[in-house]
């Protein structure tokens, strides 16, 4: 049974928040271990087990990210953070440096107001690169909803999890990278 299944929902990555909890707190009264405690083993056993897929079915559809990771992931497509989105090749690279030569100046204990200025532009051009994902994700969550409706779209919806999962992929990798550079800024 997947997650959505649990709850009863459409595989939809634009879900109603509210409803997921209301669904949530429904079924986790049916199925909590204290009401099981007089029942057959076997129950006891399968109330501890939906407890348990309820909470990991509940974590990961209420996040934006993580459902659509889930979705992407369940219908066989790969997710790869560690995959460089083309276009910040040499941007990656250039950062990489500024970073590392923060990290050497730090060492030696040479003045990192420049080193760290010129990051903190980085971080700045990383933010902007993120909300375009972030705003690219969202636009194929709602592609993918309409199509997910439709009975006769079995190839168009195997074509928009790739783009999902290319999306989600090229987005982790950025807030990744922006996590980096906040930690050596910070630092």
């Amino acid at each position: 049974m997947n997650y959505f299944e649990v709850f009863g929902l459409e595989p939809v990555l634009n879900l109603d928040i509210n409803e997921l909890e209301k669904r949530f707190h429904q079924l986790s009264r049916q199925y909590h271990p204290d009401f099981h405690t007089t029942s057959l083993p076997e129950e006891r056993e399968r109330a501890l087990q939906m407890t348990a897929l309820l909470n990991d079915a509940y974590r990961t559809l209420r996040e934006p990210s993580r459902r659509a990771e889930y979705l992407v992931r369940s219908r066989g497509f790969e997710v790869d953070p560690s995959k460089v989105p083309q276009a910040l090749l040499a941007q990656v690279f250039e950062i990489n440096e500024e970073m590392e030569e923060l990290r050497a100046a730090r060492a030696s204990g040479d003045a990192t107001d420049v080193l760290v200025e010129a990051l903190e532009g980085s971080r700045a051009q990383i933010s902007r690169m993120r909300a375009d994902y972030d705003n690219r994700l969202q636009e194929a969550f709602s592609a993918w909803d309409r199509l997910i409706m439709d009975p006769d779209s079995d190839e168009k919806l195997r074509e928009q999890l790739s783009r999902l999962a290319d999306i989600i992929s090229h987005s982790a990798y950025i807030r990744n990278m922006e996590r980096d550079i906040e930690n050596e800024v910070s630092h």
